[in-house]
């Protein structure tokens, strides 16, 4: 780690007359920012307490980018310069120790997109996110940045809290203090943390239950053995509607994607159970195995079509690694990883499978 640089010390002064206080402080390392505990912590405390005040809040994601776009255009006259002033940059800024949002894939180009084998996941994602007519800098820093607040209350860009790294299993818990008029302070953000830490530790938050796809699109990071991981396949069949087969973190196959596949593969005889489908009573017939016959057949076809896709994302995967992309082998490994978690429990049912 190193010291902090001018930035980042004018903006803990900021964060101070804005009245957020914390147990944490703010340090720097080559690869970004991170906070630590400036005294030993207990479960229970507040890590944070942020006025709402002190923080730039929208109805929605897309009105909150423009509000930053606003504010970052305004310069030092903005109430929020010296916050902006340490939000990463679109190339980075080594000297001030401002990250660079080019690690996130929407800013990536050519080759590195042809290096994700994903079955065209994380494009799919960048064209549902896509927005070009909205500040590309100030969308990215709120799509990596921003919190959501609570029913009625929206989404806010809020200062310290925005710098913590995530886990997926810390502990900790974010609740609203409602003014009632009495304090004078506003409403207020405070950050409960549920386990100990000792003065000089690193401090981390979830930012919620996430797949590999969703920190890799908005965040720029992957997370190995990621217990809230879900891969899918995309499958398409003559004659039918396309679907995907979804697998989870422990290798389990989606239960939607097996009832699909049972009444897909069914035979006419079989047929004649979902003769109830029109009115919906039928529904609950293909939530389960209507036949060995047809359950292995399933079987098969989700292990043939999970080992493609395994097979894909490897070779991906070792692309990569000769590409020294390292973000981009993890995320594929992963994904290759998670299929053949599925196909090993598949076999286990059936040891005899042939896919």
């Amino acid at each position: 780690m190193v010291a902090i640089g001018k930035a980042a010390s004018t903006f803990l002064a900021w964060t101070t007359s804005q009245g957020i206080q914390t147990l944490l402080e703010l340090s720097e390392r080559p690869d970004g920012r991170l906070t630590t505990c400036q005294r030993d912590v207990s479960p229970g405390d507040d890590l944070l307490s942020i006025p709402l005040s002190s923080c730039l809040k929208s109805d929605s994601l897309e009105n909150l980018a423009e509000k930053l776009a606003h504010e970052k255009k305004r310069g030092s006259k903005s109430k929020f310069a010296p916050y902006i002033e340490v939000l990463p940059t679109l190339k980075g800024d080594e000297a001030s120790g401002r990250p660079a949002l080019s690690h996130l894939p929407r800013f990536w180009k050519g080759k590195r997109l042809d290096l994700v084998l994903d079955g065209g996941q994380l494009d799919a994602r960048m064209t549902r996110d896509e927005r070009p007519d909205i500040d590309q800098w100030a969308l990215a820093c709120v799509d990596s940045r921003a919190n959501f607040l609570g029913e009625g209350m929206g989404y806010a860009m809020t200062p310290m809290l925005d710098m913590i790294n995530h886990d997926c299993t810390a502990p900790t818990r974010a609740r609203i203090h409602k003014d009632k008029g009495f304090s004078g302070a506003g409403d207020t953000l405070h950050l409960t943390t549920g386990k100990s830490f000792s003065k000089g530790d690193e401090v981390f938050i979830s930012y919620g239950a996430l797949t590999n796809l969703d920190t890799l699109a908005d965040y720029g990071f992957v997370t190995p053995q990621n217990p809230f991981n879900s891969e899918s396949v995309q499958v398409r069949m003559m004659r039918r509607d396309p679907f995907p087969i979804t697998v989870y973190a422990d290798g389990s196959v989606d239960a939607g994607s097996k009832a699909t596949l049972r009444y897909y593969l069914a035979d006419e005889e079989e047929l004649e159970q979902f003769s109830t489908l029109v009115d919906g009573t039928g529904l609950g017939i293909i939530a389960k195995k209507i036949s060995d016959r047809n359950e292995l057949d399933v079987s098969s076809f989700i292990a043939s079509t999970l080992a493609e896709a395994a097979y894909e994302a490897q070779m991906g995967a070792e692309d990569a690694t000769i590409a020294n992309d390292n973000l981009v082998s993890t995320y594929l490994k992963e994904r290759a990883n998670t299929f053949n978690l599925a196909i090993e429990r598949l076999k286990r049912k059936y040891p005899d499978l042939e896919y």
